[in-house]
């Protein structure tokens, strides 16, 4: 197949994209007769759906390469942006009855959700009317608004269908729990930039933060490993015997789902303020788009309420999986042989130490009648001058049985080293220490 590209000339484009226009300009005009209406989650979807199409439009005949159409197309960029991150705020609201969260936060959530909203709704609405001008200006009709009033109307959900698909029992599960635990351990770990403990006065936000320290990438790839855990509990530990009776379990769901929701939003705002923001980018286009939006209201949303529950609630969602862990702990004993070599000196006495704070810790060394916390590399390398010394050829660990599993693992491996303290590759199953 052959492709080729033609140029069209603008008088001839316009008529193709007022077709293409009138679904979303039909939104914005509705919007801007209506300015109290409360945007719901149906229409919300709707008006991304619009502004999805209508932006690959634009992008499908190089809009964002024309100066007479590139503001335009930033518009659509925003109003797609903006609307996605009203639907998420909204759907949070709306799940928050099924999530079993601490009900003693929920307060202050719901009442800062609804203050966010109102800045992201006004934003919606200032650029409606800012696309609306924007299509008059290049030549494009503004359709009569003639969508129908009850499509906006706020529908609570007061009534479910009854709960009663089977539980299925799954093999192994203590051993998906215990992954899907690990799993926000590390997300916890690798959001250490990110996290907001407590709120900055607005005075005091900095823009420098985006890029800086909070940037889009980063926060894809937290999302990334929230959404493994969420995407492992999902295929493995729901709607199981053993969910129905640990309330914790679907606590954790909960806190999981909202942390998720929370990194969505902070990605989605943050990609707008690295798009538009006038200190990072210059083009005139994107600073109409900042001067339409103060970007201190949206760095606000951004750290002191996305990034800031998102700290909360992921903080829950971690301390929660450790309590499920010694709620389901199977210990193990093993005995394993000494480092041949050098013994336990720094690095076998490291591995050892990152596959016990990697299940939690809690794992005991045993060395004849004495005890080393095995989560310590500093107790692993004093034992080790015992052994060496009492010419100890092998040594017992105790304690979680993933743990033990991974440490004879690390046992057959001679502890990633030869003989002469070089490193060797690990086993593919315990690649994960040579991370971070």
């Amino acid at each position: 197949m052959e492709f080729s590209i033609e140029i069209i000339q603008e008088p001839e484009f316009i008529p193709l994209a007022d077709k293409a226009s009138q679904a979303l300009l039909n939104f914005a005009a509705y919007f801007i007769e209506k300015p109290s209406v409360r945007l719901t989650k149906k229409n919300l979807v709707a008006l991304v759906k619009e502004s999805i199409e209508l932006e690959d439009f634009l992008d499908d005949h190089g809009a964002r390469s024309n100066k007479n159409w590139v503001y335009y197309g930033e518009i659509v960029a925003s109003l797609r942006g903006f609307a996605g991150t009203s639907y998420m705020i909204n759907h949070i609201l709306s799940r928050l009855k099924f999530y079993n969260l601490d009900t003693s936060r929920m307060e202050a959530f719901i009442r800062d959700a609804d203050k966010r909203l109102e800045f992201i709704n006004a934003s919606i609405l200032a650029l409606c009317s800012t696309l609306a001008a924007e299509a008059r200006r290049i030549g494009l009709t503004i359709p009569a608004p003639d969508l129908n009033g009850e499509e906006f109307a706020d529908r609570i959900v007061v009534k479910v269908l009854p709960g009663n698909r089977d539980q299925e029992e799954v093999s192994d599960i203590h051993e998906y729990i215990f992954r899907v635990s690990t799993k926000l351990v590390e997300a916890l770990k690798e959001s250490q930039s990110v996290l907001i403990e407590h709120k900055i006065p607005k005075k005091k936000l900095c823009s420098g933060m985006i890029p800086d320290r909070i940037n889009e990438e980063k926060l894809r790839h937290l999302e990334m490993h929230v959404h493994n855990a969420q995407s492992m509990y999902d295929t493995y530990i729901q709607k199981t015997p053993l969910e129905s009776e640990t309330p914790q379990l679907k606590s954790l769901r909960g806190y999981i789902s909202v942390s998720l929701h929370l990194l969505g939003i902070a990605k989605e705002l943050t990609h707008f303020f690295e798009r538009h923001e006038s200190s990072i980018r210059k083009e005139s286009t994107h600073k109409k788009i900042a001067l339409l939006i103060k970007h201190t209201d949206v760095l606000e949303t951004i750290v002191n309420f996305a990034l800031y529950y998102y700290t909360l609630f992921i903080a829950c969602a971690e301390q929660l999986a450790r309590d499920i862990q010694d709620l389901f702990n199977i210990a193990a004993t093993a005995a394993v042989p000494v480092p041949e070599g050098l013994g336990f000196h720094l690095r076998p006495s490291t591995l050892v130490a990152k596959i016990a704070n990697h299940y939690g810790g809690a794992i005991t060394m045993h060395v004849h009648d004495k005890t080393f916390d095995a989560a310590s590399v500093i107790d692993i390398m004093w034992a080790g001058g015992i052994i060496k010394k009492e010419g100890i050829r092998e040594v017992v660990f105790t304690g979680n049985q993933n743990a033990v599993h991974d440490i004879c693992m690390l046992a057959q491996a001679n502890y990633g080293e030869d003989t002469l303290g070089n490193s060797t590759q690990l086993p593919e199953g315990l690649k994960y220490l040579r991370q971070g």
